[in-house]
């Protein structure tokens, strides 16, 4: 097993060949099987197959990750709701739920209310998994109380968090935002990794998209595994390993090809017109829905 090496293959085939209890920390967000278009790709299946498919990968994670480990499951909560019942409170020793809330402007409907979380199941396969209160701790809110004081006197940094919490959605105009179609807050999962490994510790990043996760594992001096199918998002995730993560303009919205409603090109070879033709390509309502497609189909989900 080679470490800090992201594969252009299947990952489950990538766990399947790796030893039983190699791994301190497993992070999966896979696709959500919502039809989401991933830079002309997509990967929807059968609801049962794709579940299937999500049960394997969840067993196959367990299956690698060490009995003091930690694997994480991003997905919708329908999703990791069937999950649940599927294997993975049977598989796993505890399972726990948490909850990512974040603001969206599309996906809005008038006969139920607007999704706007998504579920992350934290699984673990013995009382004795690896936990650092200390790495993620937030600040006490009344630390003049007597009682803080004491711990703080004691050396306690702060409070466990919650197990919900807010991030921002990582936004077009952000100087983070790749291509990928589903790009997560990197605050979010650096918040994890921190929770559950220290420098030197193992992730198993499953799936590698806009190579967020991965640069993360870089700064924070985990040793990582990750794979990547789409050829378009793996050259991305090489480059940014050879850029100390630094994105390129040609893996940015702007330079990305999309076409409107008729059917006419935006692509322009001055990348200032670019620029100046997304934010006319904006204007409309149904422009920018079709502009979202990706977020719209993930709010839609449920």
């Amino acid at each position: 097993m080679q470490w800090n090496t992201i594969h252009n293959d299947d990952t489950l085939k990538i766990l399947q060949s790796l030893p039983d209890e190699c791994l301190d920390m497993v992070w999966g967000d896979p696709d959500y099987n919502v039809g989401i278009d991933y830079n002309g790709s997509k990967y929807t299946q059968k609801w049962e197959d794709y579940i299937d498919w999500y049960a394997k990968i969840a067993q196959e994670s367990l299956r690698v990750l060490k009995p003091s480990g930690n694997a994480f499951f991003m997905n919708y909560p329908k999703q990791n709701a069937y999950l649940r019942v599927k294997c993975l409170d049977s598989l796993a020793y505890d399972v726990c739920e948490y909850v990512w809330v974040y603001n969206t402007n599309v996906g809005h409907s008038k006969r139920r209310l607007t999704t706007a979380h998504r579920s992350i199941l934290h699984a673990t396969k013995s009382k004795d998994n690896h936990f650092y209160k200390d790495n993620i701790a937030l600040p006490y809110q009344n630390p003049t109380d007597k009682r803080i004081k004491e711990r703080i006197a004691r050396g306690e940094k702060g409070r466990m968090p919650y197990s919900w919490f807010y991030f921002d959605l990582v936004k077009n105009v952000s100087k983070d935002k790749t291509f990928h179609s589903c790009q997560i807050p990197a605050a979010l999962v650096e918040m994890f990794i921190k929770s559950c490994t220290n420098e030197g510790d193992s992730v198993f990043v499953l799936f590698g998209g806009s190579g967020g996760e991965i640069m993360l594992c870089e700064k924070l001096k985990r040793k990582w595994l990750s794979c990547e199918l789409h050829k378009p998002y793996f050259d991305m995730i090489a480059d940014r390993l050879q850029s100390n993560g630094a994105i390129k303009n040609e893996f940015r919205l702007p330079n990305f090809t999309r076409k409107d409603f008729a059917g006419k090109d935006f692509t322009s070879p001055n990348l200032m017109q670019k620029e100046l033709t997304l934010l006319d390509f904006k204007q409309t309502d149904e422009k920018r829905k079709d502009f979202d497609k990706s977020q719209i189909a993930h709010s839609r989900a449920l």
